[in-house]
């Protein structure tokens, strides 16, 4: 089966995503752990594993399709200097990750891929979740201000 070029240039747009993520999240949570933070850290190697799932999956697609699994680098990925920090730069990937697949969505009905489709309409689902969960973290330290909401961290 031969992919619509579009579509897999979409798909592999979205791996290096996933792929950045996983990393990203990877490396908070072990400065999380670091710090003593392990709430955040569990939640953060959650994330990092769902990446892989993720990823796992659009390659599976990439292949199925016919195309060349080719993720852009992204760069580096540093973490953030602290916790506050951490949650800005994943709101960031995460967002451009959303804003991303709306776009690949779209590609991907314009080419009649439905499958595909559906696909990244279910990870649209699981980053928007993230965004929100994001969302919601960085209001409560602005709340609750960073010595109490970091406390919460600890358990």
């Amino acid at each position: 089966m031969q992919g619509d070029p579009r579509v897999l240039a979409a798909l592999n747009e979205y791996l290096s995503y996933e792929l950045t993520g996983h990393r990203q999240y990877l490396v908070h949570a072990a400065m999380c752990r670091h710090w003593g933070f392990e709430r955040m850290a569990r939640i953060q190697d959650g994330y990092s594993a769902e990446e892989t799932q993720h990823a796992a999956r659009i390659i599976a697609r990439i292949l199925l399709l016919g195309g060349a699994v080719a993720p852009r680098e992204f760069g580096p990925i540093a973490g953030g200097e602290d916790l506050a920090q951490q949650l800005e730069r994943d709101h960031a990937l995460v967002a451009a990750a959303v804003a991303h697949l709306r776009s690949a969505i779209g590609d991907c009905e314009q080419c009649r891929d439905f499958a595909s489709r559906d696909l990244l309409a279910e990870m649209l689902d699981d980053e928007e979740r993230h965004l929100h969960w994001l969302d919601t973290e960085r209001a409560l330290l602005d709340k609750l201000g960073a010595e109490n909401y970091l406390q919460s961290q600890l358990g």
